[in-house]
C-alpha cells in the first residue's frame, strides 16, 4: 500500500436524515438566493462532489451546463445527478437557443433520480415550500470554472427571474 495514500476512518463516514434536512431549510429561507447547499465532500479540490441542496419555493436557477471553455483552450464538461430527498421539484432542459425541451418531475415519493449529462442546459425548480436533492458531480469546483449561464435568460437576483420561475412552476 501506497505511504501517500491516506486512509479515511469510520468516523468519516457521513450520515444525513430529514432531521439534518429541517435543519437547512432556515438557512435557504435566509438566503437571498432562496436556497443552501451543504458540502458533503472534503473541499472544492475532491474529486466527487456530493452535496445536499435545499431549494425553497420561488428560488431561481438560472439556466446552465456543466461545460466550461478555459483560458488555456481545454475543456470542463461534468454531468450531474440529482435524487428526490424531500419535496417536489422539476427539472428543466432546454436546448441551446434556450427554448424548452423536456420537463423531468422529481418526487421524494417515487424517489425520482436524474442524470444529466455534460453540455445539457438545465435549471431547477422548486414546486413545494422545500425541495431537497442528493446532488453529484465531479469536482474539482473553482469560480466561473464549473458552470456556464445561458445569455438569453435573466441573472440570478435580477427581478425578471421571478416571473420566469413561476412560468416554469406552471409547466
Amino acid at each position: 500500500m501506497s505511504q501517500n495514500l491516506i486512509k479515511p476512518s469510520t468516523q468519516d463516514v457521513i450520515v444525513r436524515s430529514n432531521r439534518e434536512f429541517a435543519s437547512l431549510k432556515p438557512e435557504a429561507d435566509a438566503n437571498v438566493r432562496k436556497r443552501t447547499l451543504q458540502m458533503l465532500h472534503s473541499s472544492h479540490a475532491a474529486e466527487l462532489h456530493s452535496m445536499i441542496n435545499v431549494f425553497t419555493k420561488g428560488s431561481y436557477v438560472c439556466p446552465h451546463i456543466h461545460w466550461v471553455e478555459k483560458e488555456d483552450g481545454n475543456l470542463i464538461k461534468k454531468g450531474e445527478s440529482f435524487v428526490a430527498l424531500e419535496g417536489e421539484g422539476k427539472i428543466v432542459l432546454f436546448d441551446e437557443e434556450g427554448t424548452i425541451e423536456r420537463v423531468i418531475v422529481m418526487t421524494d415519493k417515487e424517489q425520482t433520480m436524474v442524470w444529466i449529462p455534460a453540455g445539457v442546459w438545465h435549471t431547477v425548480v422548486s414546486l413545494t415550500p422545500y425541495f431537497i436533492v442528493f446532488e453529484n458531480k465531479t469536482g474539482p469546483w473553482t469560480e466561473g470554472g464549473d458552470k456556464r449561464f445561458h445569455t438569453g435568460f435573466p441573472a440570478e437576483g435580477e427581478t425578471l427571474g421571478d416571473e420566469i420561475v413561476k412560468l416554469w412552476e406552471s409547466l
